[in-house]
């Protein structure tokens, strides 16, 4: 067995997983440095191919499974390693739920997942989603920028010091960072709407299909509203408050909160 670390610019994956999951309810996969890309199969099988520079069985991912729930971790790891990467390819005909962490790397998806549950988390690389839909839709990075091309479904996304962009939502969102911007646009409302920074502006973008009860407060920060009944007043304190309803009932709920940062409301 090869125990040395090889050169990655092959391409050739050290190790080939394939599973049967159709009767899966749940697939959790995690690993350390490595960045995770996703695709779909091409013959509806489940495929994991690690590109992690050793061939040994103890480096090689570990699988654990029951009737309803598998998993797929890391094995042995000696050094973090930047470069080494999984390519999980899943089967188009599978809706269960996909969580899926790295600590060091970045995850990307490009296809249009339609799923019952999906999280992605890191703590220091990159999220990169296209489309996701799911009722639970949960992106996380510590460190780093979370970008979602779309998320049908209730959209939670956190970060520290990275930037969030979602640039279509429909359904309901939680979006928090702490030093980070928060930009986001929604198509259709059918649930609550939370956006929390601590020094990051926000610039949101409610489509007319959005019936809307805004309640926002910038303590240090300026406000500008462009919705047509949503206006701003000061409070004491000099804080600014952004409140008023647009549509007609049910109302979803805006909260918003940014101690340092600007919101801006379209």
């Amino acid at each position: 067995m090869d125990y040395k670390l090889k050169d990655l610019s092959s391409r050739e994956p050290d190790n080939i997983i394939t599973l049967d999951i159709a009767s899966v309810k749940t697939l959790q996969i995690g690993y350390h440095a490595e960045n995770i890309l996703l695709y779909f199969s091409e013959d509806d099988q489940f495929i994991l191919k690690e590109y992690i520079g050793y061939t040994a069985y103890e480096y090689l991912g570990k699988i654990t499974a029951n009737r309803f729930k598998t998993t797929i971790r890391y094995g042995r790891r000696e050094e973090v390693n930047n470069d080494t990467y999984v390519e999980i390819f899943l089967p188009r005909s599978w809706h269960g739920e996909l969580l899926v962490y790295t600590q060091y790397g970045y995850i990307t998806c490009q296809e249009t997942l339609e799923l019952e549950r999906f999280a992605a988390e890191t703590s220091e690389g990159t999220i990169t989603i296209k489309e996701i839909k799911a009722p639970r839709i949960r992106l996380a990075s510590s460190s780093n920028s979370v970008t979602l091309e779309k998320g049908i479904g209730f959209v939670d996304v956190h970060t520290n010091s990275g930037n969030i962009d979602v640039i279509s939502v429909e359904g309901g969102a939680r979006l928090e960072t702490s030093t980070g911007q928060i930009k986001a646009t929604f198509e259709s409302l059918n649930n609550v709407v939370e956006c929390n920074s601590l020094s990051g502006d926000m610039d949101l973008t409610f489509a007319e299909a959005c019936n809307i009860n805004v309640d926002g407060i910038s303590k240090r920060g300026e406000i500008q509203s462009d919705i047509e009944n949503v206006t701003i007043r000061m409070k004491p304190g000099n804080v600014k408050n952004v409140v008023g309803m647009r549509g007609k009932k049910p109302f979803q709920n805006v909260r918003l909160t940014s101690i340092n940062g600007n919101i801006v409301l379209k």
